[in-house]
């Protein structure tokens, strides 16, 4: 079965609960136990080559950032496991959400996990977690030369600090931003013409729209919508539901199989 990960503003890791899991990702092998995804500005795909058991770890780069200890840029496309990167804990951690009593168990004890280590671990610049949370919080609409002038800092220096500590580039973060922005609007209640979507969120025209959801979703807005897509086939990250109304906790999230 192939799966499709949308580009994210996040950082994805699979917390494999069944052994030696093999995937592929444009023909090459990944990570054989808990992949971890670091940010892309275009979808991955992959092939599950035998039945999947686990959990679906969402963290933004600030959250990133104080887990793994590295400027984000190093993680690439999950081409590393969790245990290469966080040691013997990745390993325990595993074992204990494997042991849990329930579902619930498992998320306590991920939460424990989570908390311990984040609070620890090292931050992001004032300046660049200022950056990250404008440019994600107005759908990609704030100008990149004005977050350059806000932290006192040339557009080039920003850019290059970016890309290098959160992972992707300010202006494709925007990009990302501004396409889940309209995924959101046209996977709502009522939603408007794809027209009305493309004016609203920024872009130059319907083409424009579908240009963006071509490289970033890998497929056009009427495309989604039409493929009868789920979370199954298609991740689109925690703060987008395919068809909200339906939203549910997917196998994958809930810590069960996916057949």
């Amino acid at each position: 079965m192939v799966r499709t990960v949308a580009a994210l503003n996040s950082i994805v890791v699979i917390i494999d609960l069944a052994p030696a899991i093999q995937r592929s990702l444009l023909g090459s092998p990944l990570a054989m136990v808990s992949p971890v995804a670091g940010m892309t500005g275009e979808p991955i795909a992959y092939e599950r080559l035998e039945r999947e058991e686990g959990v679906i770890l969402e963290l933004t780069p600030l959250g990133a950032r104080a887990l793994f200890g590295m400027p984000l840029r190093e993680l690439g496309t999950a081409r590393a496991g969790m245990a290469d990167l966080l040691g013997a804990g990745a390993r325990r951690l595993t074992e204990q959400l494997w042991e849990a009593e329930s579902l619930d168990h498992r998320f306590r004890i991920l939460d424990r996990w989570l908390a311990e280590r984040l609070l620890d671990g090292p931050s992001l610049s004032r300046a660049l977690e200022g950056s990250w949370r404008a440019l994600t919080s107005s759908a990609g609409s704030v100008r990149i030369a004005e977050l350059a002038d806000r932290a006192g800092v040339s557009r080039q220096h920003l850019t290059t600090t970016f890309h290098r500590e959160i992972g992707l580039p300010p202006k494709t973060v925007a990009r990302v931003a501004r396409c889940h922005w309209a995924i959101r609007l046209i996977t709502g209640r009522n939603p408007p013409a794809l027209s009305t979507v493309a004016e609203l969120c920024g872009y130059t025209d319907q083409a424009h729209l579908n240009r963006d959801f071509r490289l970033l979703v890998g497929s056009t807005p009427t495309g989604l919508l039409g493929s009868g897509a789920t979370h199954t086939d298609l991740f689109l990250g925690s703060e987008i539901a395919l068809r909200p109304r339906q939203r549910t906790r997917t196998p994958l999230e809930s810590g069960l199989p996916l057949s």
